[in-house]
Formats: structure tokens, C-alpha cells, sequence
């Protein structure tokens, strides 16, 4: 059991640190397609932090649940809790933040499960 916990946060810290590199590149993609954030009256930068943080709580709490069914119903509140914080004054980030800390969550969420079932056959045929 300690197995699939220790491999559940290394899927989930690499997803929290794929969450900053991605950020980065759509960063660098937003500002050669539109220009910079700041002729638009943008000040970007506390909402990142505040969206990894929470990804990173829920990452933790999630790699603890032992049931698939509850993990999956974590990252649904966590995509929607994004959604609320960010949809009335920020469209366009809620657009890019939900998905990407969601999609990454899901994403550990599923290697983890796999890698777990594949560690736990491993361990029957033995």
C-alpha cells in the first residue's frame, strides 16, 4: 500500500511541476500571438500561484483517497473551483487554467491507477 501512495505522489508532483512548465509555454505562446499582458491591462502572476497551490492541495489529499471513484470527484472540484474563482473576471484564463490543472490531476490520476494495478499483478504472480 505504501507502494502505490509513494507512486501516486511522484505522478502528482510531476504534474504539479508540468503544470509550471506548461504555464510557461502558453505564456510565451499568449505573448507572441496577442503582445504582452500588460497592454492589455493585465497584471499577471498571483492567479498562477494561487491556481498551482490549490493544485498542489488537492494533489496531496488526492493521492491519499484509496478509491478511484473519489479521486475523480476531487479533480471535478477542483476544475470546478477554478472555474468559480476565475470565470467572472478572467474568461480567458479560466479557459486555460481548468483544463491544464485538470487535465495534468486526471492525467496522474490515471498513471498512478495504472501503475498501481500493474504493481499489484506484479505481486500475484510472484
Amino acid at each position: 500500500m505504501i507502494k502505490r501512495w509513494l507512486i501516486a505522489l511522484v505522478a502528482h508532483a510531476l504534474a504539479c511541476f508540468l503544470f509550471l512548465v506548461l504555464n510557461d509555454i502558453g505564456v510565451d505562446y499568449y505573448r507572441q500571438v496577442y503582445g504582452g499582458f500588460t497592454a492589455r491591462g493585465v497584471a499577471s502572476g498571483a492567479i498562477v500561484w494561487l491556481v498551482f497551490d490549490v493544485m498542489v492541495i488537492f494533489s496531496l489529499v488526492i493521492a491519499c483517497v484509496p478509491r478511484l471513484k473519489h479521486k475523480l470527484m476531487l479533480n471535478a472540484a477542483l476544475v470546478a473551483l477554478i472555474i468559480y474563482w476565475l470565470m467572472p473576471q478572467h474568461p480567458v484564463r479560466t479557459m486555460f487554467f481548468s483544463p491544464l490543472a485538470g487535465g495534468l490531476t486526471f492525467l496522474a490520476i490515471m498513471i498512478a491507477h495504472w501503475l498501481g494495478r500493474l504493481h499489484v499483478l506484479k505481486k500475484e504472480q510472484s
